[in-house]
């Protein structure tokens, strides 16, 4: 099994590829739309982004006039940032630093928000990242965190993998990331690890957040909608829209949530 450095080494440069496709087109703009409001307005505020990669996030959030820490466990994905930085002219508000999400260097409330997103799957035991993120969060500030829904994760598997579907909802099957080497050989990496709504929010709770919102994204895919359609990078912009639609008029609906590919929380410490 390949490790999780290793896996976004290999990864990092068509990263941001794997986001172009129309399931995360529409995913990224209601994370963004529910991030934004929550960005500090003081010029001088310090927000983490926790294993932010290639800074598909920190960019936007700098933008905004916010100082970022980009953090991710893997060099060539903060090579990557680095360019990508640079073209924004954004070097005085944005600092990489190469770490672990589990084990930060800061001080305790060094941080006005926090923001998390697409990484808390890849740990087995997520109570030891939300722990160190709200340690390093002052107190009354927000976390901004996705997880990914255990149950469309385990639908998607109907009909042709019924004892998968099961397993998966059990706790008795798991899968992981997939990487292909240069002669095309697939090599195991990370496990992915899902939880449902419920659980997301108890895991919150018991780390000394009080929540504010979970929201849904992903509600329309891909358990309603063709592979080849929400995971095709050639979409029309009458199609993006009419499924944001629906996605805004249902994101917020707790009772909605159990249909999400991912769940979004805004949190802030007691």
């Amino acid at each position: 099994m390949i490790s999780t450095e290793k896996y976004y080494d290999e990864k990092s440069s068509s990263y941001d590829l794997g986001f172009d496709n129309l399931y995360f087109k529409v995913s990224d703009t209601i994370t963004w739309k529910y991030l934004e409001p929550y960005l500090p307005s003081d010029s001088d505020a310090l927000v983490l982004d926790a294993a932010g990669g290639t800074g598909r996030w920190a960019i936007p959030i700098a933008r905004k006039g916010c100082k970022v820490v980009l953090l991710d466990l893997s060099e060539r994905m903060l090579n990557i940032a680095k360019k990508n930085i640079a073209k924004y002219n954004l070097q005085d508000r944005v600092s990489l630093k190469q770490g672990d999400i589990t084990k930060l260097v800061y001080r305790n409330e060094t941080f006005d928000l926090v923001f998390c997103e697409h990484a808390l799957f890849l740990f087995s035991n997520p109570d030891i990242v939300i722990k160190e993120l709200v340690r390093v969060l002052k107190r009354k500030h927000p976390l901004v965190i996705s997880a990914q829904n255990k149950y469309p994760m385990a639908l998607q598997f109907i009909p042709e993998e019924l004892d998968k579907a099961t397993d998966l909802l059990y706790g008795k099957y798991s899968f992981s990331l997939m990487l292909k080497d240069e002669r095309g050989n697939m090599h195991l990496g990370p496990k992915v690890n899902v939880i449902t709504p419920e659980e997301f929010k108890r895991l919150l709770e018991r780390n000394e957040l009080k929540i504010e919102k979970i929201i849904g994204k992903g509600i329309t895919m891909p358990l309603r909608i063709n592979p080849d359609v929400y995971l095709n990078t050639n979409y029309s912009k009458d199609l993006f829209e009419r499924i944001l639609q629906i996605e805004l008029a249902l994101c917020e609906k707790p009772d909605a949530l159990g249909l999400a590919g991912h769940l979004q929380a805004i949190a802030y410490k007691l």
